[in-house]
């Protein structure tokens, strides 16, 4: 009956003040832990993260750490244990967000100006899913619990996710190929019509 929340990026997409945002939202949803993974150095990070634990007043036993998996199929396998995914911020997730909306599971995210603080916020924009979106450090929080809290609300964005599989451009390789050559096509007549 626990809620899992799990974080799975490397080390040096991390940073206090959303590592301590997450230990906010796990604090404030009864019976859940958070799952942190993707650090070379498990003993020095899990000594950091415990203690922003220690300052927001988390118990240090909601929160767990999983070695970075050796195979491709050991990460993925990983992902099936989360309930809902925290993204990082201000490097959010890419390939790994890509992968965690592939298997179903909705993500919470902080979008901010930077190209890679916007990985994530495309994705779900692409896939039409606005829960989850957050503006600013209060929303990444809210979205968290929200999600965390209500049961119908996370099966209603596994649904949406499912269902964009359909129709998403996200989800569409070949029409993906097909649009960037007609970009580069179009690139290459602009380079022609200056130099000609």
């Amino acid at each position: 009956s626990a809620v899992v929340y799990l974080s799975s990026q490397k080390g040096d997409k991390r940073n206090p003040d959303n590592l301590r945002l997450q230990m906010e939202i796990v604090k404030q949803v009864k019976g859940s832990y958070l799952i942190l993974k993707g650090f070379s150095q498990q003993d020095k990070f899990a000594e950091f993260a415990l203690s922003i634990a220690d300052a927001v007043g988390l118990n240090p036993d909601h929160v767990k750490f999983l070695p970075t998996s050796a195979t491709q199929m050991g990460h993925r396998a990983n992902l099936y244990l989360a309930d809902i995914v925290l993204d990082t911020y201000p490097y959010n997730g890419a390939t790994t967000t890509l992968e965690v909306l592939w298997m179903n599971i909705p993500i919470v995210t902080r979008v901010g100006q930077q190209f890679f603080a916007r990985y994530t916020y495309t994705m779900l924009k692409n896939i039409g899913v606005e829960e989850g979106i957050a503006w600013n450090d209060a929303e990444y929080v809210e979205w968290g619990i929200r999600l965390g809290t209500d049961h119908n609300l996370r099966e209603q964005v596994v649904q949406k996710i499912r269902k964009s599989k359909h129709s998403a451009p996200l989800w569409n390789g070949k029409q993906f190929a097909r649009d960037m050559e007609d970009a580069f096509d179009q690139m290459w007549q602009k380079y022609l019509n200056i130099s000609g």
